[in-house]
């Protein structure tokens, strides 16, 4: 589902599509039984953070990135691992 979020890609703005943040999010919670509905939760609070960023509605998708990583950080530190694990730009 596309939103009123833009992603800057290659210096272009493209619409933020919700539903690869859910792919992304729900792989990272692949051990859990409740992935699916944990997914949509969590993608729904990683959007709300994003509408309160100063810099929306366009985002860098590291900024995304960020933002999830901290969700996920609160909920589950599995979850979190294989997030980080798989998104360089949060590896320090």
């Amino acid at each position: 589902m596309a939103s009123a979020l833009l992603v800057e890609t290659n210096s272009q703005p493209e619409p933020f599509l919700s539903d690869l943040l859910f792919t992304e999010i729900l792989l990272a919670l692949q051990h859990r039984k409740d992935r699916y509905t944990a997914a949509r939760e969590v993608t729904s609070t990683i959007v709300a953070e994003l509408l309160e960023e100063p810099d929306k509605p366009l985002f860098k998708p590291p900024q995304i990135s960020l933002a999830a990583s901290r969700v996920l950080a609160r909920l589950d530190e599995q979850a979190w691992l294989r997030y980080t694990a798989e998104h360089p730009s949060l590896q320090t």
